[in-house]
């Protein structure tokens, strides 16, 4: 939900329940001064028939003179003086149903000490009738104040948010790469201003670490690289020498060995950093089965050597939109994983069709997690001389263009699926 409506919504709802509260309220202080205005007519009728009783001879019918129904009885015996308002329900004879009365009782002896009762009785239907119109005429306001608050309170708070948006759609576009910090415009709204200020600030900061990051990189990578060359043509320097004693061969071996997996490494975690780092913009339109072909080609002789049997099942021709290098890496690091995890004699089969990659490989019974496979330097047991970088390599990229993997495992049967999506363009 956006915060826009969020707010209108709560709005409203804190509305609704301060109109219900209010309205209780305004209905009972309504009742209120309705009910104290019948009572103190009904108390002047009460006088005016006290008067009556006091000063003639006669009581005639107040009925005829007040409009309601008024009951009198004089008595012979003198009455203590008492008298009651309330609220009553009795049968309407002009309605013809029951309706709701006020009734006044009262009791008092005259000035010739005979005693009387006095029941008064006023319809309360045309004092309900009102209250409800009053309150219908008072919500059909409140709701129409409502929705004129809502609808202007909606377009102002829109209004006052432009800056905010702005600040969305510059974030949006905002490339760490381009070594440009975040350039944001000034508003009239002193808030906005400082979350101006502080992502002006912390994007140069950013921009600046990244580049310095960056760099370091790559020199650090490059700085490396160099005395592992040098080490590599000094050992194989050695190793070609002929007086060397079969102890000594070893141990040179098992450091050119370790040399070469620094220097493997080190390239691994280059490409890891570059690829997270969006260093490979440039794309074009890759033929999957061509760069396959491609890849193993190189493995033949290795494919040959462990007398494993490969097939390709090209069902449909694919494009992918890539960077080139990165589709070399992704597609020859899957491969180049099921000949290392493969046994010798095993087979691997490539399937390839519209939207998925599939490659099934023979090999050892998996003892780690599945789930921990793409994980930087998981590697089998079964492969010790593997730097750990292979899959944590092609999950990056699979991050990079939106693509699926799937690892399934069934006693000894090996199977990767890369699922692209919506990258492919079929030819």
């Amino acid at each position: 939900m956006k915060l826009l409506s969020r707010i209108s919504r709560s709005y409203l709802i804190i509305s609704l329940v301060v109109f219900i509260f209010s309205g209780l309220i305004f209905y009972r202080l309504l009742s209120h001064i309705f009910q104290k205005q019948i009572d103190d007519t009904l108390k002047v009728e009460q006088l005016l028939v006290e008067q009556t009783i006091n000063y003639s001879d006669s009581v005639p019918d107040f009925r005829l003179v007040f409009g309601h129904m008024i009951d009198v009885t004089i008595l012979n015996t003198p009455l203590k003086k008492h008298g009651v308002i309330h609220d009553t329900l009795m049968y309407d004879s002009d309605l013809g149903e029951f309706a709701s009365f006020r009734h006044l009782f009262a009791e008092n002896s005259s000035i010739r000490n005979k005693g009387y009762t006095i029941n008064i009785y006023k319809p309360l239907i045309e004092t309900e009738n009102l209250i409800a119109e009053i309150l219908i005429a008072v919500a059909l306001v409140f709701i129409s104040l409502m929705i004129t608050l809502a609808i202007a309170n909606y377009f102002i708070a829109r209004r006052v948010w432009i800056p905010f948006y702005r600040i969305l759609a510059k974030l949006g576009h905002y490339q760490i790469d381009k070594a440009q910090p975040l350039q944001l415009s000034k508003t009239r709204i002193h808030e906005f201003n400082l979350l101006n200020d502080a992502l002006e600030k912390m994007s140069a900061k950013i921009s600046q670490d990244y580049q310095n990051l960056k760099e370091f990189n790559e020199n650090a990578s490059h700085e490396l690289q160099t005395p592992l060359s040098i080490i590599k043509s000094k050992l194989e320097l050695l190793i070609q020498k002929e007086n060397l004693d079969e102890n000594q061969y070893r141990l040179i071996s098992n450091i050119y060995e370790a040399t070469n997996r620094i220097s493997r490494l080190n390239q691994g975690l280059l490409l890891i950093s570059k690829i997270d780092n969006n260093q490979f913009l440039q794309t074009e339109d890759i033929d999957l089965q061509k760069i396959i072909n491609t890849i193993i080609d190189h493995f033949s002789d290795l494919i040959e050597h462990r007398e494993i049997r490969l097939s390709t099942k090209f069902i449909s021709p694919v494009m992918l939109k890539m960077n080139h290098s990165l589709a070399e890496t992704f597609f020859s690091n899957l491969i180049s994983n099921a000949m290392k995890h493969n046994i010798n004699q095993g087979f691997i089969e490539i399937a390839v069709d519209q939207n998925i990659f599939k490659i099934t490989n023979s090999g050892q019974i998996l003892k780690t997690n599945p789930a921990q496979l793409f994980e930087r330097f998981r590697k089998s047991d079964s492969n010790q001389d593997s730097v750990g970088l292979g899959l944590s390599i092609v999950q990056r990229i699979a991050n990079l263009y939106k693509f699926e993997i799937s690892y399934l495992h069934r006693e000894g049967v090996h199977e990767m699926n890369v699922n692209f999506g919506r990258q492919t363009l079929q030819n």
